[in-house]
């Protein structure tokens, strides 16, 4: 409850320092250029600020994003066991479960007609 409350604080305190240098810049430049020009030009330093903010989370973002990929990347390449990485390996191997599935498929060929209704409903 105190770290909500410290938060809140926080943003209380940015906004109220947000807000005096914005009144701040009004009062330098009223005189220099008018009420209209100075009240712009605060609005303008506040666009250009946001600006920046926006590309700096943005560029944080796309960091993080690279780093999950890298990350995804090289658990991929350390987890190689897959069914093509099994073929290129061992083909004797890989000849040999060919050949029984085709027996079994002569065999059986409704047990392979369930196998390939069940494989299908799960690609949908």
């Amino acid at each position: 409850m105190t770290a909500v409350i410290a938060s809140a604080a926080a943003a209380a305190a940015a906004a109220l320092v947000v807000f005096a240098a914005g009144f701040a810049v009004y009062a330098l430049l009223e005189p220099l250029i008018g009420a209209a020009g100075a009240a712009g030009s605060v609005a303008l330093i506040a666009a250009i600020g946001l600006g920046v903010f926006a590309l700096v989370l943005q560029q944080r973002a796309k960091k993080r994003a690279e780093e999950a990929a890298l990350a995804q990347a090289r658990l991929t390449e350390e987890a190689q066991f897959s069914l093509a990485g099994i073929a290129r390996d061992r083909p004797l191997l890989t000849l040999a479960l060919t050949a029984l599935s085709g027996l079994v498929a002569a065999r059986n060929p409704t047990l392979v007609r369930e196998v390939m209704n069940i494989v299908t409903r799960f690609q949908r």
